[in-house]
């Protein structure tokens, strides 16, 4: 990962490691892409809890992720037809 990239997801990955405690973030061989492990067991069977295709992606992976976990989301409203 680049320093700019890590620029990037910094805020939301130290809010998802206060949450979840556990993350591994490995770059994709060819391509922009990431692999997230969420435990060692994913870890070290390979695994991966989320593919994330560009650093966008990933930031916002981990954004939904803390939100979810700090019950932000907002419940869906259903309309009446």
């Amino acid at each position: 990962m680049t320093k700019k990239q890590k620029e990037i997801i910094k805020d939301n990955l130290n809010a998802y490691i206060a949450n979840f405690g556990y993350i591994v973030i490995e770059r994709e061989e060819c391509g922009k892409g990431f692999y997230i492990f969420t435990d060692e067991e994913r870890k070290a069977s390979g695994s991966w809890t989320q593919y994330c295709y560009n650093i966008d992606y990933l930031n916002g992976w981990l954004y939904g992720a803390v939100q979810a976990a700090c019950n932000v989301i907002k419940p869906i409203k259903k309309v009446e037809v």
